[in-house]
């Protein structure tokens, strides 16, 4: 009987295009809100489409700086 090797976990980028659309599916879910509480408070169409801009860029920012610093404690590389 040969020994057999043990299983290699799957690689980091095969996880990494998931994480990454949940991402930025979840910004869209926050810049559509932001959008649309921008434009129910009266505000014109162009000012509340760079409020969902502007809230789609901070909520990707943030979830990418969550995913580095979650990799730096776990000295994931």
């Amino acid at each position: 009987m040969t020994p057999q090797a043990p299983p290699t976990s799957p690689r980091p980028a095969n996880t990494w295009v998931p994480w990454l659309l949940a991402m930025a599916l979840f910004s869209l879910v926050v810049a559509m809100a932001v959008g649309i509480l921008k434009s129910h408070a009266g505000t014109g169409l162009a000012e509340a489409v760079l409020a969902g801009g502007t809230a789609f860029g901070a909520t990707m920012g943030v979830c990418l700086a969550a995913v580095t610093a979650v990799k730096e404690l776990r000295k994931i590389k």
